[in-house]
């Protein structure tokens, strides 16, 4: 069955004409690119109508080890962290956890949610993911995974984000 694309969550009409003149310097735009975006990228950048033009910079994703019973292969210990900018870098600065491709992997499809939500103006991180687990299961069958609890968080106050219409988003202000 082909893929279908809903045009209520994709507008394949929207060219971004508003936002033209900021998109095409920050992402060295030749005459035409912003019209041949695919609707799925036009949709990603249609986030920052609704979340702000910085909102990729006022959002960080933190995975906080809960557990990791048996002891982690990797090294992971109860109360490590890494934390992500939202353009899916790791902040060393701000990690103390080891860097596990592992338990780095579920965190890939969270950020692919967030720009789902952020073009609707809504929390980048739903409740819908809170926990995630380290995907190797060993010869322990898994006893020995790293747990851990994600959440979104302000990057400048590194206050935990739980409004479904964070600061920032034209949702929170009335418009749609």
């Amino acid at each position: 069955m082909p893929c279908r694309i809903d045009p209520y969550y994709v507008q394949e009409d929207d060219h971004l004409d508003e936002m033209a003149e900021v998109l095409k310097p920050a992402l060295e735009f030749a005459e035409g690119d912003i019209e041949r975006l695919s609707p799925e990228a036009k949709n990603l950048f249609s986030g920052r109508r609704h979340l702000g033009i910085d909102w990729l910079d006022r959002y960080e994703i933190v995975v906080e080890i809960t557990e990791a019973p048996g002891g982690c292969g990797c090294g992971m210990a109860t109360g490590q962290r890494m934390v992500f900018d939202m353009r899916h870098k790791i902040k060393p600065e701000l990690s103390d956890a080891p860097l596990c491709v592992h338990l780095m992997a579920p965190v890939l499809s969270i950020f692919y949610m967030t720009f789902d939500r952020a073009a609707e103006g809504l929390n980048p991180l739903t409740c819908v993911w809170q926990y995630i687990e380290c995907p190797m299961t060993g010869p322990d069958h898994g006893a020995g995974k790293a747990h851990a609890r994600v959440h979104l968080r302000d990057a400048r106050t590194h206050e935990p984000v739980t409004d479904r219409h964070p600061v920032g988003s034209d949702a929170r202000e009335g418009r749609t």
